[in-house]
């Protein structure tokens, strides 16, 4: 009834999560100078990294009995987890969408996907932090150890709300172009967009679950 809770595999499992981020962050680098190959060996070790981080995932949820005792509700744990890993997953889905096709993309849109993918890579990169200090307010519950977990969590929401802003702009950017793109190209672009979108609306989730966490305390 007492074992170990899994924080500590879940802060693993959030590290994971970042590292995904950082090697996104290479290869839309790499893309946007047109090193396809190098992007591309990069898109594989995404996957790799995502597969690693279901491994764990799975691990953590075998080895997460009824009976265990913990600060929070097993439920919301489990919950948590699973919106964790989907960061992991959509932004192994930007990577591999990205590298099935070698689009040249017009210079007018690279700095807009650059920046609008480190936006995404900064809100996702709050997880592992924000994970650190929850484990350590749970760990402390009766202690009332002061924790910057609410601070991360309000990051999030504020960058979260500027790749919202960005996207827009981004695909509206890509509209404007649309006559100097390839049907391919457009529906390429727009995919890709779409999805790095989405890596960060889950990264935002992360932090609304945290919430009922610790409102929940």
């Amino acid at each position: 009834m007492f074992a170990s809770p899994p924080f500590e595999p879940l802060e693993e499992h959030a590290r994971l999560v970042g590292r995904c981020s950082d090697m996104l962050r290479e290869m839309v680098s790499a893309y946007l100078r047109e090193d396809f190959e190098v992007a591309e060996s990069m898109a594989l070790r995404i996957s790799e990294l995502e597969h690693e981080a279901d491994r764990l995932k799975n691990t953590i949820r075998e080895h997460l009995p009824r009976s265990i005792f913990m600060p929070v509700d097993r439920g919301d744990f489990l919950n948590y987890l699973r919106e964790q890993d989907r960061v992991a997953d959509r932004i192994e889905e930007v990577a591999l969408t990205l590298s099935l096709r070698r689009t040249s993309i017009p210079a007018e849109l690279k700095t807009d996907l650059q920046n609008m993918t480190k936006k995404v890579c900064d809100v996702v990169d709050l997880v592992p932090l924000a994970v650190k200090s929850l484990v350590e307010l749970l760990e402390s519950t009766f202690r009332r150890k002061p924790s910057r977990v609410n601070l991360y969590i309000s990051l999030m929401d504020e960058k979260e709300q500027l790749t919202d802003e960005l996207d827009l702009k981004l695909r509206r950017h890509i509209f404007e172009l649309e006559e100097e793109l390839t049907h391919g190209e457009l529906f390429h672009l727009m995919r890709v967009v779409k999805l790095l979108a989405r890596v960060a609306d889950h990264a935002e989730n992360c932090g609304d679950m945290m919430r009922v966490m610790i409102a929940r305390l």
